[in-house]
């Protein structure tokens, strides 16, 4: 390692741990020393709670190892494994530090191609990362190509196999021979292991199988191969079943061969192992797959951290598996850290010890016993796994939660109409009762695919002669059973069918949420006006929405996005629902050329990001301003005086501008012309400088997008280019609201904005932008500023602002756009979501020009998804009533998404579940996600939501805790709010560059004496203030309102079952034996706390050391 690379890397892990909360860094410290103790297993479990920053916990220990080991190592390797390729994409830029080599692989098999980047790293520190399902469970088969091309090349230099067809037929698999021989030329060894330190490595794991083959008197793998050759002699060999199978499992342990090769090449110095539950059997299994993830775990001097909230079952019920599922993956993850059986044993000596003193929990004298017992118990637990907890943040210990009771989930008429016809249908097909189905998704029919039972029966039996007669007579009974499409083509109001559905819809669109394109800010820089302003706008919140059943989040997003669409458009607007309708409406924002004139030229005004405007009309400075003369009695500054003092500036910048003629034709050029001609005024090289690039107008678009292809942008890029030259026919009358316009521009256009909020977030001036990295900075703006077009030119987006900026009628679409973006203080919105952007993804070091352009792309992702476009399957009667048919439809879905992939509108590019992740962690749409529980562990929705509706009750409380942790995590949205609510004025009023980095502060030194960082960045109630929501959508007089009771009452004393078998028999004993007082007063004294400080939280929220 070179000395500047080395201090450079230090350098990095110093920052880096100067950047953890301060209960962060002592978790670091206490796992870091357990991890080296030297009586230590080598092994340690981070179970902290939901949200409160695993992966950073994982940064700084890593930056711990770094300061170690620097030295003592020639490289240090840190391996990174996670089952979730989108939860390895977002933690990857959280974990590295800065200057380490990153290899994101999805196999280990893949690592040669990366060996000698990882050899030859300056830093001499590398982070590796994979997912285990295609790196340990290889099973036996094929694999991917890439790992298939990879053996060809080692194995022709190992076997000889040079250009041998028959080799490369045995190998290529299912793709086309010739596509597979182009690539088998271009994977050359020397490339990626020119010291050929792979292929040894792979070499010495074939000898030792051969040998083990030998010693069992089978075949060698060399010799399996070569028969396999003559079976597969021409690249059209079909050979028979058998073979086929024998082919597939001899590539299979190939790949094992190199993968076990793989961890000897990786030399890994610490492995990091997130929500390793969902992997856990490859701790102790004894299959080959768990062979080699031990190898790894195994390696000589290697250390393991174990992160995960539910690091095993943490809650069974007596029904599942016996109810000791909790138990014995408990037990089985203490043997692996612990590394010696009778660890593992003294631990749960102790537990039935502990389980002796909650049985007589109505003793007081067994309570002092068991206090006693916990306490040793805690002590010998923390030696290899630690638990922080923000409820014990909270007096009341409910880390800012609140039931919100449902108030208007009423049955109809044809809600019970629709039930007893779904029941009709459901015995034709000797199926069971459909409550939970009625109850849990409206037109449950059109939903349902042939993953269901019922419907596979119901097609089936459509078939049938008598049975489609029956079924066809019962399909048109009365009541919610099938969607009106009649009526939905039409655009007409329907019956949304459901009660719970009609809820929702009351709680969104109800408080005219299809009216706003993004949620208020948190802290808005003057008086909102328009839609803002309307009662309910501020209480509109995005919802996370948890259903059971997987076609019930289908339902919520295309009946929620219709209603929304409806409402969007005006009555005299709608035409049809149609999608080829919607693409007939066309672009509202458009760069056409017309008799050889660019006629979008103040869009791309709108686009540009003015320097000049940047700096000297930002509205920060013009509240702080207003506040220095006399706060205003009501808080927050009017507009107008916003706009007013941008008015003052622009008409003495202005006068720096060519005069203009007072009489004749009035020229609007000069709406678009006047922000570059001041930028020219102001900043005349770089403004030249940026413009004069040859590649701008793709800079501007950024990636993937379909206009790329269109003449007509590059002539609007080249007509403010002539402008700016001085070129054309001279500007004529100035408008007589230029001003206004202008400052309307200076305040609320993308361009600007969006210039404004990068430079904020890293605490820059406008005068930055005078070199090459402050031109990328720029490029970063105009490329998020290019995506807000995707956003306004949605059909019904453009039906409703016409109508939301009324006055006047003739007002142009784009100036319609930026009046709309002034009344909702967009400034204010953009600040706060690159705030949180740099915070999510870690964006702290580097460079300013990378940690901008990342921002703007995370910024145009968001504001460019498409809008999906879902299946709806519809089963009527035919039209003489003898006969079922099935019909399918699509419903567009933006409002309101499903959690997974769903097709685009247009029918060509996937909504990825990653990008729809991406979309609601900001203040656009979607303002409504749907999904089930599976799979969502590790996964943030905390950044603009801050309610969670159970669809459907979970069976257990732990699962309960876990939906509403998705939305309860660091800096989270409801925590914005109240701390804006408190310290936002005062931010306002020190006109500070980052008024969140102000305002955080100053929570946090106004916060309780002792009281930890989970104060105010995790943890912070007001009265009156925002809350993590729980929202239950309870039908009238049914027993979801006794459930979520008990679940509520279970979730506050679960933890005093922790490490027991058989839990829910537990909790029930306790919560009918023992006096409620008792047991409240009793779960201080007997909830198990594993916090690495061992403290306790007093009433006053304050850490208090035992000792």
């Amino acid at each position: 390692m070179s000395r500047s690379s080395e201090t450079e890397i230090l350098a990095e892990a110093e920052r880096a741990l100067r950047g953890l909360k301060d209960f962060q860094r002592e978790t670091v410290d206490y796992v870091f020393e357990r991890l080296f103790f030297p009586d230590g297993s080598g092994r340690f479990l981070v179970a902290d709670e939901v949200g409160l920053g695993k992966t950073m916990i994982a940064k700084g220990v890593i930056a711990r190892t770094v300061q170690h080991l620097r030295g003592r190592v020639d490289r240090l390797d840190v391996v990174y494994i996670c089952s979730n390729a989108d939860i390895a994409r977002q933690n990857v830029s959280r974990l590295k530090l800065e200057g380490e080599h990153v290899t994101l692989a999805s196999r280990l098999t893949l690592l040669p191609k990366a060996a000698q980047r990882l050899k030859d790293s300056p830093s001499r520190v590398n982070f590796i990362s994979f997912t285990p399902a295609t790196s340990f469970d290889l099973g036996g088969g094929l694999g991917h190509v890439e790992e298939r091309l990879l053996l060809h090349a080692m194995l022709s230099e190992l076997w000889g196999l040079g250009t041998s067809a028959t080799a490369m037929n045995v190998l290529q698999g299912g793709v086309d021979s010739e596509r597979f021989r182009e690539r088998v030329r271009n994977t050359r060894l020397a490339d990626f292991d020119p010291t050929g330190d792979s292929t040894r490595f792979f070499a010495k794991e074939l000898d030792k199988r051969a040998a083990e083959a030998r010693a069992r008197g089978e075949p060698e793998l060399r010799t399996r191969f070569d028969e396999l050759r003559q079976a597969y002699s021409t690249s059209r060999s079909q050979p028979d079943v058998a073979t086929s199978r024998l082919r597939s499992r001899l590539v299979g342990e190939l790949r094992s061969a190199l993968a076990s090769s793989c961890v000897a090449t990786l030399e890994p110095d610490l492995v990091v192992l997130d929500e390793f539950q969902r992997f856990s059997h490859l701790l102790d299994g004894q299959d080959e797959a768990s062979e080699l993830a031990r190898a790894l775990f195994d390696f000589e001097g290697v250390r393991t951290l174990l992160l995960s909230a539910t690091p095993y079952k943490m809650y069974t019920t007596a029904s599942e598996a016996g109810g000791e599922d909790h138990y014995q993956d408990f037990a089985r993850t203490l043997r692996f850290l612990e590394r010696k059986q009778e660890g593992a044993d003294d631990i749960d000596k102790l537990f039935q010890q502990y389980r002796q003193g909650l049985m007589a929990l109505g003793d007081a004298e067994r309570r002092r016993e068991l206090e006693a017992v916990r306490w040793k118990l805690e002590d010998r637990l923390r030696r290899v796994m630690v638990r922080t907890e923000r409820l014990a943040s909270t007096p009341d210990r409910n880390g800012m939660l609140k039931a919100v009771p449902s108030s208007s989930a009423k049955l109809t008429r044809d809600d019970a109409l629709g039930y007893l016809a779904l029941q009709k249908v459901a015995r034709l097909c000797d199926h069971h009762d459909t409550l939970e189905y009625w109850k849990s998704t409206p037109y449950a029919l059109n939903y349902m695919d042939e993953g269901y039972k019922l419907k596979r029966t119901l097609l089936e039996r459509s078939e049938d002669g008598q049975a489609r007669f029956e079924l066809a007579r019962a399909l048109t009974a009365p009541g919610n059973l099938r969607l009106p499409w009649a009526a939905i083509e039409r655009y007409a109001e329907i019956d949304l069918g459901n009660a719970r559905m009609r809820e929702l819809v009351e709680q969104t669109l109800g408080r005219g949420a299809h009216r706003l394109l993004w949620l208020q800010p948190s802290l808005a820089y003057y008086r909102l006006r328009g839609a803002w302003a309307e009662p309910g706008a501020s209480d509109v919140a995005k919802r996370l929405v948890f259903s059971s059943w997987k076609f019930a989040p289908r339902a919520i997003a295309a009946l929620l996005s219709y209603e929304a669409e409806r409402r969007m458009y005006g009555r005299e607007e709608r035409d049809g629902y149609s999608s080829e309708r919607r693409r007939r409406r066309g672009a509202a924002l458009r760069f056409q050329v017309t008799d050889g004139r660019p006629t979008g030229m103040p869009i791309l005004a709108l686009l540009y990001p003015s320097v000049f405007l940047a700096r000297a009309c930002d509205p920060v400075r013009f509240a702080a301003e207003s506040y220095r003369d006399g706060a205003p009695a009501e808080g927050l500054v009017e507009l107008d005086e916003v706009l007013a003092a941008a008015r003052m500036q622009l008409e003495v910048a202005l006068r720096r501008l060519p005069s203009a003629p007072h009489e004749g034709r009035v020229d609007e050029r000069w709406y678009w012309a006047a922000p570059l001609l001041l930028d020219r005024a102001i900043e005349p090289g770089t403004t030249e400088q940026w413009f004069d690039r040859a590649d701008l107008p793709e800079l501007w678009m950024g990636t993937n997008d379909p206009e790329q292809a269109e003449h007509s942008w590059h002539a609007h890029v080249e007509a403010a280019r002539e402008m700016l030259r001085g070129e054309g026919e001279p500007l004529g009358r100035r408008p007589d609201d230029l001003v206004d316009v202008l400052a309307e521009m200076a305040i609320a256009a993308p361009g600007v904005t969006l210039l404004r909020s990068m430079l904020r977030v890293l605490e820059l001036r406008t005068d930055a932008l005078t070199d090459t990295e402050g031109m990328r900075i720029r490029d970063a703006a105009a490329m998020a500023a290019w995506a807000f077009r995707a956003l306004f030119n949605q059909p019904e987006f453009a039906e409703m602002l016409h109508r939301e900026v009324a006055e006047p009628r003739d007002l142009p679409y784009w100036r319609a756009v930026l009046r709309y973006a002034v009344d909702g203080c967009l400034q204010a919105v953009l600040d706060e979501y690159a705030h949180v952007l740099r915070d999510h993804l870690g964006l702290h070091t580097g460079s300013a020009a990378e940690r901008v352009h990342e921002i703007a792309e995370n910024i145009a992702e968001a504001l460019s998804l498409r809008t999906a476009s879902l299946t709806t399957y519809d089963v009527e009667p035919s039209e003489g009533g003898r006969t079922v048919l099935q019909e399918t439809h699509r419903m567009r879905c933006h409002f309101a998404l499903r959690f997974g992939d769903e097709k685009s509108d247009d029918g060509q590019v996937a909504t990825r579940a990653d990008s729809v992740r991406k979309a609601f962690n900001s203040p656009f749409w979607p303002f409504v996600v749907a999904t089930t529980s599976v799979g969502q562990e590790g996964l943030d929705f905390h950044a603009y939501c801050h309610a969670v509706v159970h669809w459907n009750l979970p069976g257990n409380p732990v699962d309960l805790e876990q939906r509403e942790g998705r939305v309860h995590r660091y800096k989270g949205h409801a925590i914005r709010k109240n701390v804006a609510r408190v310290h936002g004025l005062e931010a306002l009023n020190a006109a500070a560059t980052d008024v969140w980095e102000v305002m955080f502060e100053k929570a946090r030194q106004a916060r309780p004496k002792g009281a930890t960082d989970i104060v105010p960045y995790w943890v912070y109630p007001v009265e009156d203030g925002a809350r993590i929501e729980r929202h239950v959508l309870a039908l009238p007089l049914s027993r979801e309102f006794e459930r979520a009771e008990r679940l509520s009452r279970s979730l506050a004393i679960y933890r005093m079952a922790f490490g027991q078998p058989r839990q829910d028999d537990l909790i029930n004993y306790l919560v009918e034996t023992v006096d409620p007082q008792v047991l409240e007063d009793a779960l201080a004294a007997t909830r198990i706390d594993l916090s690495p400080f061992a403290a306790d939280i007093t009433a006053q929220g304050t850490r208090a050391s035992r000792r």
